[in-house]
């Protein structure tokens, strides 16, 4: 399967699973030549931050490799303000929380709520994702979790 259509199969299953669903693969590149692995979604999440001024939709995200991972995310949805054009970094065998986007409160000021996680989930892209791993030929590669293993 082509790397795009790979992409876009892994976004509409984000787009369909529904917030209890865990451990969802997405494409992410391995090291400088670029090898075909995954990274996986472990859940959505939205916050309201008062002090901030703003509702919070982030993605939490479990690298399941020996190296760490830089993910990016995009939101094209009207209203929300797109995370800061910086990838994250997700630690080796470990998790991180990967800002989508925001809302912000004075948006709300009787004309519009905060999207649901739902239509946030929907609207979003991953537009960069590698695990940093050096090049040294082929890398191990994590076994893709087993259909019916993705249930929270």
């Amino acid at each position: 399967m082509p790397r795009r259509s790979a992409a876009l199969f892994v976004l509409l299953a984000l787009a369909i699973a529904g917030p209890a669903a865990a451990a969802t693969p997405f494409a992410c590149r391995v090291g400088p030549q670029a090898d075909d692995s995954f990274l996986l979604a472990e859940r959505f999440e939205m916050a309201v931050r008062p002090e901030a001024g703003r509702t919070e939709y982030r993605l939490l995200v479990q690298n399941p490799h020996p190296h760490p991972a830089a993910v990016l995310t995009g939101i094209t949805l009207h209203g929300l303000v797109s995370s800061p054009a910086e990838p994250v970094l997700v630690p080796p065998g470990g998790q991180a929380s990967v800002l989508i986007g925001w809302f912000p409160h004075d948006m709300s000021a009787g004309r519009r709520a905060p999207p649901m996680i739902e239509e946030v989930r929907a609207g979003m892209t991953i537009p960069f994702c590698e695990v940093l791993a050096p090049d040294h030929g082929h890398v191990a590669m994590p076994t893709a979790p087993r259909r019916g293993a993705l249930r929270g």
